[in-house]
């Protein structure tokens, strides 16, 4: 699929989300974690967020060799906070 997520073949960084539900994955910007949980170093905004309506669709749309498992989980008091402070553009697959 041309469209699997897990590969950024953008030159810019972004940090990039995704979800199902109440649970959220880190999938790219892995380095710039700790400074999204803290909010008190530089990480590039607006955090990209991929919202799927199901589990199965969202692991259709990984690439294959990226395994949920092997993902950092986000806490939904952050993808709260991305909100409030309009810091995510969000997307729904």
């Amino acid at each position: 699929m041309s469209d699997d997520v897990g590969e950024n073949n953008d030159a810019e960084e972004t940090v990039v989300l995704i979800g199902h539900g109440e649970n959220y994955w880190l999938l790219d910007g892995e380095k710039y974690l700790s400074a999204m949980l803290s909010a008190e170093e530089y990480y590039p905004t607006p955090v990209k967020f991929i919202e799927y309506d199901s589990l199965f669709e969202l692991t259709l749309d990984l690439d294959e060799s990226v395994l949920i498992g092997s993902l950092w989980a986000i806490h939904p008091g952050i993808i709260d906070r991305l909100r409030r402070d309009n810091l995510i553009i969000e997307e729904r697959r």
